[in-house]
């Protein structure tokens, strides 16, 4: 698979999972062996990537991605993102709001022919909470 064929795909997937709800695209990217490190909300393979993104959309019904930039290198690539939505119900001890989020992320995958085999996350999830009212602003600390 060429490395513009992997960042499609990329986006394909992204875009499917996420902002249509189309858990099955993930067969198309990911390995069945695919091992996933999100240091905040852990999960075990495929099954359970598509729990956690089944998850995040019930309780974000309106939860979008965009995708910035993406890099390939060898069997690396990386992906920078901006997500956002509205906390509609509760998400992993997060509650249901109801206040709209923007969070940025990066994504790196390690690919094995044209598959991703390994995934690792890197988002903003402090500047999710304080949108959300859930940790307070600081400014409103010092008052």
């Amino acid at each position: 698979m060429t490395p513009e064929e992997r960042k499609d795909l990329t986006r394909r997937t992204v875009h499917a999972v996420i902002d249509e709800g189309d858990f099955d695209a993930c067969a198309g990217m990911y390995s069945s062996h695919c091992t996933f490190h999100y240091p905040n909300f852990p999960f075990e393979g495929i099954e359970g990537y598509k729990q956690f993104m089944s998850e995040l959309r019930q309780a974000n019904p309106d939860v979008h991605c965009d995708i910035h930039d993406i890099l390939v290198d060898g069997d690396l690539l990386a992906a920078r993102w901006t997500m956002g939505g509205t906390a509609r119900h509760e998400f992993r001890g997060i509650p249901g709001t109801g206040k709209t989020w923007v969070m940025s992320g990066m994504q790196l995958t390690k690919w094995e022919n044209d598959r991703v085999v390994e995934e690792w996350g890197s988002f903003d999830l402090f500047g999710q909470l304080r949108q959300l009212g859930v940790i307070p602003d600081m400014a409103e600390q010092r008052r």
